[in-house]
């Protein structure tokens, strides 16, 4: 079984290996920076339910490329994420490990403030 479809990239490479994916698979319209994009917050949203233990709460683009933002069980805001640089494609190209590093870190502190 191909579970390429269900792969959330981590690095320039698997964003690479998940376009042609989803290429290959009715997608004809997607771009490397529209996996980049659903990638970071596919990775988001798994940190914030890993953090709180089950899926209660959320993130949403708040400006795409821009800002995140974490919403808890009332989806009232209760924090952002934001790139280093001018855009999360731009911080994910650079080095994304470091971006998804600091993504879990910043992710755990909202939890933790909240």
């Amino acid at each position: 079984m191909d579970f390429t479809g269900d792969l959330k990239p981590i690095n320039l490479a698997e964003v690479q290996t998940k376009l042609q994916w989803n290429l290959a698979h009715q997608q004809p319209d997607d771009t490397t920076e529209k996996v980049i994009l659903a990638a970071i917050l596919e990775n988001v949203r798994d940190m914030v339910v890993d953090a709180l233990e089950g899926p209660y709460w959320s993130a949403n683009w708040q400006v795409s490329d821009k800002k995140i933002a974490i919403l808890n069980i009332t989806d009232q805001q209760v924090g952002t994420l934001q790139p280093e640089s001018a855009s999360f494609i731009q911080d994910f190209q650079t080095d994304a490990p470091h971006l998804i590093t600091r993504l879990n870190k910043n992710v755990q502190k909202i939890v933790a403030d909240n």
